[in-house]
């Protein structure tokens, strides 16, 4: 049984973050970037589907994720996850990549604690449903290899309160360009949207501003609960549903059990009427092969007392005729 690998995201709007299920995680060696896969299970138009990019990049034992910060990693990301999807859609297991393909790997996440994130900083773009599950699946069985270490320091998004007295300053980094709209179409099955500029959430007054060029210590947030509860919800969800499946599938095989072992008793029970009307066609055959015997030798017998008869009479004439001889004389 397949169990879905969950990551927690705080959406616009909503006060309670959302579960979001991971497809893959991948990484570019000729870029040494990482790129992560997700799903809300957003059914934007009949039998497709919005999945989301997004950057996963690694720092010790710490992971971070954030919007792809340029047009030209965007482009080689979704290259990358068109291969994926097309390896997907043949059913084939991953293996050698061709002299057109970018050279890629599936990154190994098992273990790994993934920070919230929010869906409006990432990348989207819409494929077939049937695909989400077959690239979970290639995902899960694909060889994997650890996610490609992060050489430069890694700021971590900061939210402060709306309460704040200062005003927020917005950092200047390279995770302020805007996403550009992407002309290319990865397969046919990918449709792209307009991309949204990200908004920059590390904002700090310049009393806290040397605090943001060292990664601080990790903390268990309350979200990190809400994580482990969405997972689990998901988890047993994800099995109340195979448990259900199962169930309609053994009561199917139990009513065609069923509907067998009646035709196998109607077929005996015909076969048992048809054996006893032969054994009775066989005893009246028999009775009639007695009855013909018996007249046959009705028959020789009577032919025999004929035969009988006519002495008798030639007998008595001879008598007759001595009897009128001895009366005339």
């Amino acid at each position: 049984m397949m169990l879905l690998r969950t990551l927690v995201l705080e959406r616009d709007g909503q006060d309670a973050p959302v579960n979001g299920a991971l497809l893959c995680g991948f990484a570019i060696g000729q870029t040494a970037s990482n790129f992560l896969v997700y799903s809300l299970d957003e059914e934007v138009e009949p039998e497709s589907s919005r999945v989301y990019i997004a950057s996963l990049r690694k720092k010790v034992d710490r992971y971070f994720l954030g919007g792809v910060e340029s047009r030209e990693d965007l482009q080689l990301a979704l290259h990358v996850f068109k291969q994926i999807l097309t390896l997907a859609a043949s059913g084939m297991k991953a293996g050698g990549v061709t002299e057109t393909q970018v050279p890629y790997h599936f990154v190994d996440l098992k273990g790994c604690k993934l920070p919230p994130a929010r869906p409006e900083d990432h990348h989207s773009v819409i494929i077939k449903k049937a695909l989400v599950m077959k690239v979970i699946t290639l995902g899960m069985s694909a060889p994997t290899q650890p996610a490609i270490e992060n050489a430069s320091v890694i700021v971590p998004s900061i939210r402060f309160s709306s309460q704040m007295t200062s005003p927020p300053a917005r950092r200047g980094s390279a995770s302020e360009t805007p996403h550009m709209p992407v002309d290319e179409h990865p397969v046919e099955e990918i449709r792209q949207r307009p991309v949204e500029a990200p908004i920059v959430r590390a904002h700090a007054s310049p009393a806290i501003q040397p605090e943001l060029d060292v990664p601080a210590p990790p903390k268990r947030s309350p979200a990190a609960d809400h994580s482990t509860l969405f997972e689990v919800d998901s988890t047993l969800t994800n099995l109340a549903r195979v448990a259900q499946e199962l169930t309609q599938q053994k009561l199917a095989a139990i009513e065609r059990e069923t509907a067998l072992e009646q035709w196998q008793a109607r077929l005996q029970q015909e076969q048992g009427q048809l054996e006893e009307k032969v054994r009775a066609l066989e005893q009246r055959i028999t009775q009639l092969q007695e009855q013909s015997l018996a007249v046959s030798q009705r028959t020789e017998s009577l032919k025999v007392m004929t035969s009988h008869v006519s002495g008798l009479r030639q007998n008595l004439r001879g008598m007759l005729l001595e009897l009128d001889q001895v009366l005339d004389n």
